[in-house]
């Protein structure tokens, strides 16, 4: 709402397609994204927005060179339902280690960090954070760069993802 200004516009050259006063409101454009930039002064129209929930908005919100990419969670390597989309994390791979030791009576596991500071997108098919209520989503979209989704895609082979939370910005524990 506050990225929007109501202005005078000569009558006559208002399209139908302009968002009008009285017929719109800035906070009913609230979490929208453009199509395209909208320059200082130019007439907003519903075809240059992408709402969340619409169709392209995906799309839309991803930073240039990015993609999305989406992994099944459970409620343990989810997060217990406590991840939302615009938190950051960290893709934890934990997998069997295959010996080459015949003698050798019990699997060894490791763990290791095969992503960090993943920006989640979206939770099952929300883009939003459902009011910061929790809940077990069975999928996690994340913004990647093209070889960050191989990455991950390699780790889902290899054995089981599970997400790490990372602190706000600023704060004590996001530098830990």
């Amino acid at each position: 709402p506050e990225d929007l200004r109501w202005q005078a516009w000569p009558e006559g050259q208002v399209a139908d397609t302009y968002l009008l006063k009285g017929k719109a409101t800035p906070e009913a454009l609230s979490g929208a994204v453009v199509r395209l930039n909208i320059a200082a002064g130019e007439p907003v129209t519903n075809s240059r927005l992408v709402k969340p929930g619409d169709r392209g908005f995906l799309a839309a919100v991803l930073n240039p060179g990015m993609r999305a990419v989406t992994v099944p969670v459970t409620a343990v390597s989810g997060i217990a339902g406590l991840v939302f989309p615009g938190d950051h994390v960290d893709v934890i791979l934990s997998h069997v280690i295959q010996s080459t030791d015949a003698k050798a009576a019990q699997p060894a596991f490791a763990s290791e960090t095969v992503l960090t500071d993943l920006r989640v997108l979206a939770t099952d098919q929300s883009t939003e954070d459902i009011k910061g209520k929790a809940a077990v989503a069975h999928t996690v979209t994340f913004e990647a760069t093209p070889k960050q989704v191989e990455a991950l895609e390699v780790a889902s082979k290899l054995g089981s993802n599970t997400l790490s939370l990372r602190g706000l910005p600023g704060s004590d524990l996001a530098d830990a």
